[in-house]
């Protein structure tokens, strides 16, 4: 164990004895979702306490994360205001354990957790509708205005939301109509590289019986890096019908339009890339990174009787992506030039529609009170994917100067065309149980199945390939089981063993190569403690866990056919610290320590047993300050940190270690308006890299940039 895992070790040890209020039964089960406990200065969340609240990432019990055998968290969607936190990747790496890995190959939203990186592992939700995402690629939500709230479930999840979700299950709440209430707020930006935002949005009762909430953005900037320009458009609205105690009907349709950033990366010319390099794009002139998303909901709820709460999810996702790029670029020492390559022209027409719904009973077991819920799932996902790599857009290749130098244009040789079409279908049946089987001792049991099956056809292509079906299915029962001792009414420990299933690529997008493989399989152990103290004004939580994933797809060095022979482990641990030693104080700090490996893997005649997986640092941590020193000001300062990543399997090269310092300083202008002013990356940090493309192509973020905004809200 590292010296600074002792420390934080240590830390939670001593916090654990800090007196906190005794209750001589545990808290009982929720029977709705709380408030939030903030703390409020001059209008703004200076520093809010979770552990009291509903997190929807872990389940349909309604539980609380001092009532889940899990570490949870939740990103209140004041806080991601308060912190300018714009884009979704940047407000879910301040939580512990994620950093970000992302490029506009996955969608620009990837991220490692607890060893393990990408999509697979990572299960994005929206609103708890799971999009079943295309060749590792997730573009959606595209902006954090119309969200009330992250919730993230770290570890296995696959009993939540299906096949996946070994790692992380990251939830996104959007905001939603609130009965008898009217409110408005609106917020105009403008800042470095060109950017500008313009955001409004509010609530409206219509009725006693109905409410309505739109919301809308929209951000542009000309980025830091040439041709780089990024814009985002956003809409959401929500209609909610409440009759009556007993029932209640949203409707929800929420849209996103974006032209995203076309940059690729800058490619390292001997070992490393200037400022003025970093602002080459080596793209084309006209290149694209286009999503398009829209996803319209019904939520329905019935109380069909006492005790009995009957609700269903019925949804409709229309994704739609292209991209046209040429992507690689390397340099050439003998030539002093940029060789470039890869013109990929990539476009998914995706559309999903599926319905869950599932019945939760609340009463007693044996004397005990309990609750258990029962449900099903099912899915269809209709998949047109075009592209030119059989058009000759691999073969682009040329070369140009490393600055000073025409980009062009795509060619039109390498045309797009339709290559493949997939019909999935997905069901998938689910319980959960709670069970208070003593004042201070409950028990959590949950189980899912799921099956999946798959039809692709692969169409004919200019190359004389001939048209060719084929099918493929796999099925999983997944389950976790858990126990929460309450010390106290703010005080639990507890204790988890689960299981996960990935599939071995994207669901949908299975190619000939793997459609014979099954599901890799994962387990995972978790010990944990979560408290409240300082009569409330603080909490802490601590987590060890131990995952192993098991029939990765490997070869033998000699053998000619890959089979799911690897394995995959990893085991660390994970603090959290929010405290509000003042009324005018606030700071949350957490930290992860992750230790991961491959156990049997190969690559050509090598074993990488004893390897880091790619992508995955050993230490992340995050820290945010909030001070207000007078009644209308308040200051804010955010550390993150990543450690050094291994830019692949073979562990020969590494990303830089990096630490981003972000400040803000807001004065409240009345009691509506409040202006803000930002500095983004203060230090301006020289190693600040997301990603690695492909080898010596090093994703970077952007250098210091200065915002100002004013917000108007009532």
């Amino acid at each position: 164990m590292s010296n600074a895992t002792r420390l934080a070790v240590v830390l939670a040890i001593g916090l654990a004895r800090t007196p906190a209020a005794t209750a001589a039964t545990a808290a009982p089960l929720p029977t709705a979702p709380e408030d939030l406990d903030e703390i409020v200065i001059v209008g703004q969340g200076v520093g809010t306490l979770r552990l009291a609240v509903d997190n929807g990432a872990t389940g349909r019990l309604g539980l609380t994360p001092l009532q889940t055998p899990a570490s949870v968290d939740l990103i209140t969607g004041a806080e991601i205001a308060a912190k300018g936190d714009y884009g979704a990747l940047d407000a879910i790496t301040r939580s512990a354990g994620l950093s970000a890995s992302a490029n506009n190959g996955n969608g620009g939203l990837q991220v490692s957790s607890r060893g393990f990186n990408g999509h697979n592992t990572t299960v994005n939700t929206y609103d708890g509708t799971r999009l079943y995402i295309t060749a590792g690629t997730v573009t959606f939500p595209a902006d954090t205005w119309t969200l009330d709230r992250v919730e993230v479930l770290r570890g296995a999840g696959s009993v939540v939301n299906g096949i996946g979700a070994l790692a992380t299950t990251i939830n996104y709440v959007p905001k939603a109509p609130v009965l008898g209430r009217t409110s408005f707020e609106a917020l105009a930006a403008s800042g470095s590289f060109g950017l500008g935002r313009l955001a409004a949005g509010g609530n409206v009762a219509l009725g006693d019986d109905w409410a309505l909430r739109a919301d809308a953005a929209f951000t542009s900037k000309d980025g830091y890096v040439d041709r780089a320009d990024d814009e985002r458009k956003v809409a959401a609205a929500s209609v909610l019908y409440r009759p009556s105690d007993r029932f209640s009907l949203k409707l929800s349709v929420d849209h996103a339009d974006i032209d995203a950033s076309r940059y690729w990366g800058t490619p390292l010319v001997n070992g490393r890339a200037t400022a003025t390099q970093r602002r080459q794009n080596y793209n084309f002139e006209d290149a694209v990174v286009s999503y398009r998303d829209t996803w319209v909901r019904a939520h329905a709820e019935w109380q069909a009787a006492p005790g009995v709460l009957v609700r269903n999810d019925t949804f409709l996702i229309k994704a739609d992506r292209e991209w046209q790029n040429l992507e690689e670029y390397a340099y050439d020492a003998g030539t002093n030039r940029i060789n470039r390559a890869s013109y990929l022209g990539i476009i998914h027409d995706q559309r999903q529609v599926g319905t869950r719904s599932d019945v939760l009973f609340t009463g007693q077991l044996g004397g005990r009170e309990n609750r258990f819920t029962v449900g099903a799932e099912v899915n269809r996902v209709d998949l047109d994917y075009s592209n030119n790599f059989n058009t000759g857009g691999f073969d682009v290749a040329d070369s140009v100067p490393v600055t000073g130098f025409a980009p062009g244009r795509r060619p039109a040789s390498a045309f797009t065309q339709l290559d493949y079409t997939t019909d999935s279908r997905q069901t998938g049946i689910f319980f959960d149980d709670v069970l208070q089987a003593t004042d201070r001792w409950s028990l959590v049991i949950g189980g899912r199945q799921d099956r999946f099956d798959y039809d692709r056809v692969n169409q004919a292509q200019v190359t004389g390939r001939a048209r060719r079906a084929f099918d493929a299915g796999f099925s999983a029962f997944t389950w976790r089981a858990g126990t929460v001792f309450a010390v106290s009414d703010r005080f639990s420990v507890y204790a988890q063993a689960s299981t996960a299933a990935d599939p071995v690529t994207s669901p949908i997008s299975i190619n000939l190569a793997n459609a014979d493989f099954d599901l890799s399989k994962g387990r995972q152990f978790e010990v944990g403690l979560k408290q409240q103290f300082l009569d409330g004004r603080a909490e802490y939580t601590l987590a060890w866990f131990d995952i192993r994933k098991d029939d990765l797809v490997t070869r033998l060095p000699g053998a000619t056919v890959s089979s799911q022979i690897g394995r995959q482990s990893s085991r660390g641990l994970e603090a959290t610290l929010r405290i509000n030693p003042l009324e005018t104080l606030s700071v949350d700090v957490n930290a992860a320590f992750v230790d991961a490996q491959y156990d049997v893997f190969f690559t050509g005649a090598a074993s990488l047993a004893g390897n880091t997986p790619a992508d995955v640092p050993d230490v992340t941590a995050n820290l945010w300050l909030n001070w207000a020193p007078v009644t209308r000001l308040q200051f804010g300062l955010g550390l993150r940190y990543v450690d050094e990543r291994y830019t692949s399997d073979l562990n020969t090269d590494v990303l830089p270690a990096y630490t981003v310092v972000d400040t803000t300083a807001s004065w409240k202008l009345s009691d509506r308006a409040m202006l803000t002013g930002r500095i983004r990356n203060l230090t301006n940090e020289d190693n600040y890299v997301l990603s690695e493309y492909v080898p010596g192509q090093w994703v970077f973020g952007d250098p210091r940039a200065y915002e100002i905004s004013v917000r108007y809200s009532f």
